[in-house]
């Protein structure tokens, strides 16, 4: 999933936290994963963390998407697409008897053992991950959502699903207004995303939470304030406690935390040793 995101003046509503050059990101990915991101960053020199001053909203700018290859890169670690997670089932209880379920983004399918298998269509751009949904008889297809929409086979459904995507998209009220589209009226939208204020945000040059991976990053306030720009009710706020995939880099953001007094800055040289220590 794609959009074209405005390059705003970062003068002109947006307030700079901090510059990270292109070339520490680069090598970063490399050494830390072992992915080369550098042709996705073709022609940009440096990266800019921006808090948008309309809405609170803090992202990258520019937007750099990872594409297909990138994710493909990432899935060979079994930890980027658990079997299952806590916000599954709290979005499952939100399902009625019947209703057909849009699952974006869907990866391989997970979130499909916690509904009704023949109501759950997924969406998934990476054709390796909806292929291997595929053999497993999960009805996972390889299009994005605006492709679906203007499909034949396009249906409305009563629950709406989009688990850890929207941080990785440029421009997420597009995102948001298309998931509306796919909800049925009266019926209900799920969105899940990491929250910025956690521990996430105490880890030293955490290539995950930057691009080409993660593009924005989202508190409660400001995600609700996203919701209600494109006409929804918030009906519940679920946080979750840190679960067992994700429990060995929660204790590399405590040990990294006891070694600074407030946080920032997030990326760079000088915090490779205190990621190495952590």
């Amino acid at each position: 999933m794609s959009y074209p995101s405005e390059h705003r003046d970062l003068q002109q509503g947006c307030e700079s936290l901090e510059t990270i050059p292109v070339s520490e990101i680069v090598s970063s990915w490399q050494s830390d994963f072992g992915i080369d991101v550098a042709r996705l960053f073709e022609g940009v020199d440096e990266l800019n963390l921006v808090r948008d001053a309309d809405t609170g909203l803090i992202r990258f700018d520019p937007p750099i998407e990872g594409d297909a290859a990138f994710y493909q890169a990432l899935r060979v670690f079994d930890w980027y697409h658990p079997a299952s997670k806590e916000e599954f089932a709290a979005a499952a209880a939100w399902h009625q008897e019947g209703e057909r379920v849009i699952d974006v983004g869907a990866g391989v399918g997970g979130f499909a053992a916690h509904v009704p298998r023949r109501l759950y269509c997924g969406l998934e751009t990476d054709h390796i991950a909806a292929n291997a949904a595929l053999t497993k008889g999960l009805n996972v297809l390889a299009i994005d959502m605006t492709g679906y929409l203007a499909s034949d086979g396009f249906q409305q459904a009563g629950l709406v699903t989009a688990f850890q995507v929207l941080e990785h998209i440029a421009d997420p009220d597009a995102f948001l207004a298309e998931l509306v589209q796919l909800a049925q009226p009266g019926g209900h939208v799920v969105v899940g995303v990491p929250d910025a204020m956690s521990y996430v945000a105490d880890l030293p040059d955490f290539m995950l939470n930057a691009p080409p991976h993660h593009l924005t990053w989202w508190t409660e306030d400001v995600l609700e304030s996203a919701m209600q720009r494109t006409g929804l009710h918030i009906k519940a706020v679920h946080r979750f406690a840190v679960e067992p995939w994700e429990r060995q880099i929660w204790w590399m953001a405590k040990l990294a935390r006891l070694a600074r007094s407030e946080r920032g800055p997030h990326f760079g040289r000088a915090l490779r040793a205190r990621k190495v220590a952590s």
